[in-house]
């Protein structure tokens, strides 16, 4: 069982409990282990060294340009009726910007902070909305491009003057903006998505199908027979803080979120330089 770490959590404690439970439900010793990043996630799927996956959205749509050894069978489905559960918040300083209109007509003044090159809600989906407003790739039309390492960093980094606008997930958002109002004075919401898709539980092709249906029935009723490990998921994951259960799905989950924008956003281009970049 793998997954990769984000920030200073390498979430094997966090998924601990599920390997255990899960070992004994399939009468065998499960290992958990983090790889570095998403990149390097991806390339040990492809080596074939993961038979359970937890990725996030960007990992799983990348991997998916090409995906000969896993299939998504599962992914934590968040309540019906919450809020502001995972998108993205594009920033601004509101001292020089205040909407979107200085960026459109002065783009070469602008630097952007977004938040790591494995980051959903801090490098994708915000990526995916200035190309559907016309900058299909930052870096050639922005003064300054750079990635802050994490959320938290690169709303600070906006603060402190070191970037223009910054792209981060809305959890660190209203966060921050609870253990400090001022930040609604002192920042602009330029833009904030649709709610994200969470990322996949993979499983890899070569496991049997009694094997595959039984690990699927064992998470879709996890919720119920060990709420505690479902938590400790959870707790890894920032976004997944208002799941309740995992829901068993196919590939096609996330055929909605490949069409943002009537795919005037340009997907499979980002996606294509990603990979140039990120391997």
């Amino acid at each position: 069982m793998a997954t990769y770490t984000y920030s200073t959590n390498n979430r094997i404690a966090n998924l601990e409990p599920l390997s255990k439970a899960l070992g004994q439900q399939l009468n065998r010793a499960i290992e958990v282990k983090s790889y570095p990043d998403v990149p390097s996630f991806i390339q040990g799927i492809k080596s074939n060294q993961v038979d359970i996956g937890f990725i996030n959205t960007l990992g799983y749509l990348l991997l998916s340009l090409d995906n000969e050894n896993m299939d998504p069978v599962a992914t934590l489905k968040v309540k019906e009726n919450a809020k502001d559960n995972y998108k993205t918040v594009l920033l601004a300083n509101s001292k020089t910007i205040d909407d979107l209109t200085f960026i459109k007509d002065n783009p070469e003044d602008v630097s952007i902070s977004f938040v790591a090159p494995g980051s959903t809600s801090g490098n994708l989906i915000p990526r995916l909305f200035l190309s559907s407003i016309g900058f299909r790739f930052p870096e050639k039309v922005f003064k300054k491009v750079d990635y802050s390492g994490n959320h938290q960093a690169a709303i600070k980094n906006l603060l402190n003057g070191k970037t223009d606008i910054c792209a981060v997930g809305s959890n660190e958002y209203f966060r921050q903006l609870q253990l400090d109002s001022s930040l609604s004075q002192s920042t602009s919401v330029l833009w904030m998505s649709e709610e994200i898709p969470l990322g996949p539980v993979l499983l890899n092709k070569r496991i049997k199908d009694s094997e595959k249906k039984s690990l699927i029935g064992f998470l879709s009723n996890l919720h119920k027979t060990n709420p505690e490990a479902l938590k400790a998921v959870k707790d890894g994951w920032s976004e997944a803080k208002q799941a309740e259960k995992f829901l068993p799905i196919t590939d096609q989950y996330y055929d909605d979120f490949r069409e943002v924008n009537g795919n005037s956003s340009n997907l499979p281009e980002i996606l294509k330089f990603f990979t140039n970049n990120l391997f």
